[in-house]
């Protein structure tokens, strides 16, 4: 029976290693970068990038529109920010987003975020009616609210915009126009998270392991009492 207590014992300490090292490399790559470009042109891309943390939607009512069908794809674009692809709900013609026609590209994260940023090229729509409009990216927390919010100051150039939290509190955020007299095109999704929270969990990890060690396994190391004798 105690044979059997240490060897089960061991079992958990070498569980607690694995996930303490299984931890580490998400420290070494918190950064994330999604540039659609690994895929041909017109290709779903909804689930694509799952495996790195992401997975792609259309939101609003154009959403539903038979010509976007809530599909969202990577589209060869001219011009973008890495070529050839961009992310679009457009399979077909100019492949922008513009949020009453198109809807809002939404970009929902596996594991909560702390810094999202996204390269946008905005350009107004023939005859604005001496209007404007810029590209926008909205951050959303677990329970839906608004964390916060960017929108572009530069027309028919590439700009970075971002969204940032204190802590890793985003779990959404959706692309898209300020106003119907531009449509925008989005490329380089990135995405980061704070390492602490998961040196907190490597630390916690390897107390247990700690204790583990020195209040079961050295037992059978403490000297034994003379027999009577």
């Amino acid at each position: 029976m105690c044979a059997f207590s240490r060897s089960g014992l061991k079992l958990v300490a070498v569980f607690l290693a694995i996930a303490a090292f299984g931890a580490t490399p998400s420290i070494a790559f918190a950064l994330t970068t999604i540039n659609f470009d690994d895929v041909a042109d017109k290709t779903d891309i909804r689930t694509r990038y799952q495996p790195q943390g992401v997975t792609l939607s259309c939101g609003g009512a154009a959403c539903s529109e038979p010509s976007i069908a809530n599909v969202i794809y990577a589209r060869a674009t001219t011009p973008t920010a890495s070529p050839p692809n961009s992310v679009t709900p457009i399979r077909d013609g100019y492949p922008g987003v513009k949020d009453a026609l198109t809807g809002r590209v939404v970009a929902s994260f596996s594991s909560p975020v702390k810094t999202v940023s996204i390269d946008a090229h905005a350009v107004l729509v023939p005859e604005p009616l001496n209007q404007t409009a810029y590209a926008n990216i909205t951050a959303y927390d677990a329970a839906g609210a608004i964390v916060a919010s960017t929108t572009g100051t530069q027309l028919n150039a590439f700009e970075k915009l971002t969204v940032s939290t204190s802590g890793n509190n985003i779990t959404k955020v959706t692309l898209g126009v300020t106003g119907p007299v531009a449509v925008a095109v989005f490329d380089n999704l990135q995405f980061d998270s704070d390492p602490m929270l998961l040196w907190v969990v490597i630390i916690t990890f390897f107390i247990i392991g700690v204790i583990v060690y020195l209040f079961f396994f050295r037992k059978k190391d403490l000297p034994r009492p003379p027999r009577a004798g």
